[in-house]
């Protein structure tokens, strides 16, 4: 998996979080990355319904509450159409392993990505960064 979903959760925490007016250039000061690649991001999480931008005003803001947006809303905003585990499609059908490894690898692939879905949909944003606070008082 590629890091744009923690980034996607870096950005979301910022602007749940923030008091201030919150652009991509701040995010992408917070994340370590390129405002234009936060924008990217953004884009998605607006056209999930997740975050909203005010007319006229710079900034982003919460559309859902953090104690009511699931990790597995997020996650399907930023990935709509992706498959975390993929088999390769180069086997020799012709060698025993080969012609076999598919239909063995599935179910347990497709068990993982439930599984994960299962944990992040148990997991709120609010969860995660009272979860970030209690990192930090502890240190």
């Amino acid at each position: 998996m590629d890091t744009k979903f923690s980034m996607t959760l870096h950005i979301l925490v910022y602007i749940a979080e923030s008091k201030n007016i919150v652009t991509s250039e701040l995010l992408a000061k917070s994340v370590g990355t390129n405002s234009s690649h936060i924008r990217k991001i953004l884009l998605l999480l607006k056209e999930a319904g997740l975050i909203e931008s005010k007319q006229g005003k710079k900034g982003n803001s919460l559309k859902v509450k953090a104690d009511e947006l699931t990790l597995d809303k997020i996650y399907f905003a930023v990935y709509p159409d992706k498959i975390l585990l993929y088999v390769h499609d180069s086997a020799n059908q012709e060698c025993p392993v080969g012609a076999n490894i598919r239909e063995a690898l599935l179910p347990i692939f497709e068990e993982s990505e439930k599984q994960l879905i299962l944990s992040l949909k148990g997991k709120t944003l609010k969860s995660l960064i009272d979860d970030m606070y209690k990192l930090h008082s502890a240190k």
